[in-house]
């Protein structure tokens, strides 16, 4: 059974939450969005640690859950989510991890990715890593420059990236960091890989792995979970 290391970027401030405090550690369920989705990974059999990539003044990292457990380190976060994940790359080499093993990247603000996703991910052995993601279901309109709808794009080739994404590791920190060198835009760990030419495979997600950006996320976020709970009493 192939094990993982995990690396959750957490430095970001998340301004669309409207927050005082970054978006990670908004409570969902009594706990911090950070604490549950790093529960949801080291409850996994199959995975070794996280590297969690904080800014560099966090104020609330000394406060989790996980913040002193052995399994578990916490290094500084750069500017940019590209920044942060390459830092956790350098930690986990730093650490032993060999420069040839598949790693996983999850966004901190997905606090609600399943083990059955993350078996599937895991179990994908395909040679230019992969990511979750799911099949467009809504009609998609092209809009102009006035906010006016132009055409429907066909969404039969659509779908909405998530995370975790998992490449080996050496690999992505070279796609990184030509990335950033050459200051191309990039969203997520797979939009880095492609402008290398890889093709990463689409590993089906669940729409219950959602990434809270917004409020009314959380709320969403909260009723999911709830309703997690409660099936498995």
């Amino acid at each position: 059974m192939t094990q993982y290391w995990v690396i959750i970027p957490a430095a970001g401030a998340g301004k669309r939450m409207a927050s005082a405090i970054p978006k990670q550690y908004l409570t969902l369920n009594q706990r911090t969005i950070l604490d549950v989705t790093i529960a949801n990974f080291l409850s996994h059999p199959q995975i070794l640690g996280v590297a969690v990539g904080v800014s560099p003044n966090d104020e609330h990292w000394a406060k989790s859950e996980w913040a002193t457990h052995p399994q578990v380190i916490r290094y500084d976060g750069g500017t940019e989510r590209a920044e942060t994940v390459l830092n956790g790359l350098q930690v986990l080499l730093a650490v032993g991890v060999d420069e040839t093993a598949n790693v996983l990247v999850h966004d901190a603000a997905r606090p609600l990715v399943t083990h059955d996703a993350l078996t599937r991910i895991m179990a994908h052995d395909g040679s230019e890593g992969a990511l979750l993601a799911i099949p467009c279901k809504d009609t998609l309109k092209l809009a102009n420059e006035t906010t006016q709808s132009i055409g429907t794009v066909d969404r039969s080739a659509i779908w909405q990236a998530q995370t975790p994404q998992k490449f080996p590791l050496m690999a992505l920190l070279e796609g990184l960091s030509t990335a950033l060198e050459e200051n191309l835009a990039i969203t997520d760990e797979s939009s880095a890989m492609e402008l290398l030419g890889w093709q990463p495979a689409l590993i089906e997600g669940e729409a219950t792995n959602l990434k809270i950006t917004v409020p009314e996320d959380l709320v969403m976020a909260n009723a999911i979970l709830a309703s997690q709970t409660h099936t498995q009493q």
